[in-house]
């Protein structure tokens, strides 16, 4: 039962709804539905594992239900977010390297952090980590603030780039990986 209510919670919390709120975030921006989100986990997700670890599988469902939708706020705009924050000649290597050793780093130690706390602390101890990873994600997010205009949208604007200015940053990059040949 635990495994199919966390597979259904988690398809119709986040795989439905990524998308949908990354469209949402084109219109509403990028940083507002990334904050709502983070905010929601770090708030409501210690809450949510104390709802999990009470044993009733409708609630469980509901409780990751929710935990999806607030990850989906998240993920779903930050590939377009992070790709405006970086300069095209150092977009790849940047992103490359911060996103995965983020993801490395937290996907490493989390388990290791959330079996000492059930261990040490309580059951439900280990909904701190959501409340740090949120706490991270927000101060993260409030420095990082330089958008740049080679075709990235300002955060809240609701068209894409001119087909002139597109094919100016195409030739750049063009440019710039003959230069590194």
């Amino acid at each position: 039962n635990a495994f199919w209510i966390n597979a259904m919670a988690m398809f119709f919390g986040v795989t439905i709804p990524l998308p949908f709120v990354g469209m949402l975030s084109d219109y509403c921006g990028r940083m507002k539905t990334m904050v709502l989100g983070a905010v929601g986990v770090g708030v409501l997700g210690p809450l949510c594992l104390f709802v999990i670890t009470q044993g009733q599988p409708v609630r469980a469902f509901f409780a990751q239900w929710f935990l999806g939708i607030m990850l989906a706020l998240y993920g779903g705009p930050i590939s377009a977010w992070l790709v405006e924050r970086f300069p095209v000649k150092v977009r790849a290597t940047s992103l490359s390297l911060g996103y995965d050793i983020a993801h490395c780093t937290a996907s490493a130690f989390s388990p290791l952090v959330a079996t000492y706390l059930v261990q040490r602390v309580s059951p439900v101890a280990p909904g701190a980590i959501y409340s740090l990873f949120a706490v991270l994600a927000l101060v993260g997010m409030f420095m990082s603030t330089k958008i740049h205009q080679d075709g990235g949208l300002e955060d809240g604007a609701s068209s894409p780039a001119t087909e002139t200015e597109m094919a100016d940053a195409t030739e750049e990059e063009e440019e710039t990986e003959r230069e590194i040949i």
